[in-house]
Protein backbone atom coordinates (compact mmCIF):
# COMPACT_ATOMS: atom_id res chain seq x y z
CA UNK A 1 0.00 0.00 0.00
CA UNK A 2 1.39 3.36 -0.88
CA UNK A 3 2.34 5.99 1.72
CA UNK A 4 0.20 9.13 2.25
CA UNK A 5 0.70 12.20 3.32
CA UNK A 6 -2.77 12.47 4.94
CA UNK A 7 -4.67 11.25 7.57
CA UNK A 8 -8.21 12.92 6.42
CA UNK A 9 -10.23 13.20 2.86
CA UNK A 10 -12.84 15.93 2.18
CA UNK A 11 -14.53 15.97 -0.72
CA UNK A 12 -14.99 19.95 -1.61
CA UNK A 13 -13.53 22.89 -0.52
CA UNK A 14 -16.84 24.93 0.00
CA UNK A 15 -18.22 26.60 3.23
CA UNK A 16 -18.39 23.10 4.83
CA UNK A 17 -15.06 21.41 3.05
CA UNK A 18 -13.01 24.46 4.65
CA UNK A 19 -14.45 24.47 8.13
CA UNK A 20 -13.82 20.13 8.07
CA UNK A 21 -10.26 20.51 6.94
CA UNK A 22 -9.42 23.67 9.43
CA UNK A 23 -11.30 21.50 12.44
CA UNK A 24 -9.64 18.53 11.32
CA UNK A 25 -5.80 20.06 11.01
CA UNK A 26 -6.67 21.93 14.56
CA UNK A 27 -7.20 18.65 16.38
CA UNK A 28 -4.00 16.48 14.69
CA UNK A 29 -4.95 15.00 11.35
CA UNK A 30 -3.53 16.14 8.23
CA UNK A 31 -6.42 17.13 6.07
CA UNK A 32 -6.57 16.36 2.40
CA UNK A 33 -9.01 18.81 0.10
CA UNK A 34 -10.50 17.30 -2.83
CA UNK A 35 -11.96 20.14 -5.08
CA UNK A 36 -13.59 20.88 -9.04
CA UNK A 37 -12.18 23.99 -8.96
CA UNK A 38 -8.48 25.25 -8.20
CA UNK A 39 -9.66 29.00 -6.06
CA UNK A 40 -10.94 28.11 -2.85
CA UNK A 41 -14.40 28.44 -1.83
CA UNK A 42 -17.55 27.46 -3.65
CA UNK A 43 -20.55 29.25 -4.83
CA UNK A 44 -21.79 30.47 -1.28
CA UNK A 45 -18.45 32.57 -1.31
CA UNK A 46 -18.18 33.82 -5.01
CA UNK A 47 -21.18 34.45 -6.19
CA UNK A 48 -24.03 33.63 -3.96
CA UNK A 49 -24.53 34.27 -0.35
CA UNK A 50 -21.07 36.37 0.53
CA UNK A 51 -21.56 38.65 -2.70
CA UNK A 52 -25.36 39.06 -2.11
CA UNK A 53 -25.21 40.13 1.56
CA UNK A 54 -22.24 42.74 0.84
CA UNK A 55 -24.52 44.45 -1.82
CA UNK A 56 -28.00 44.47 -0.09
CA UNK A 57 -25.81 45.93 2.89
CA UNK A 58 -24.08 48.62 0.84
CA UNK A 59 -27.11 49.18 -0.42
CA UNK A 60 -29.22 49.91 2.98
CA UNK A 61 -25.95 52.33 3.74
CA UNK A 62 -26.51 54.04 0.74
CA UNK A 63 -29.88 54.57 1.54
CA UNK A 64 -29.33 55.70 5.21
CA UNK A 65 -26.88 58.34 3.69
CA UNK A 66 -29.10 59.49 0.82
CA UNK A 67 -31.55 60.30 3.67
CA UNK A 68 -29.38 61.54 6.20
CA UNK A 69 -31.40 64.59 6.25
CA UNK A 70 -34.38 62.46 8.05
CA UNK A 71 -32.18 61.70 10.48
CA UNK A 72 -31.24 65.51 10.99
CA UNK A 73 -27.40 65.07 9.88
CA UNK A 74 -26.77 67.14 6.91
CA UNK A 75 -26.83 65.26 2.90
Amino acid sequence: MPPYDFDIGIIGGGAAGLTVASGAAQLGPRPYSLKKRKSWGAIACHYGCVPSKTLIRTAQVYHLMKNSKAYGLRP
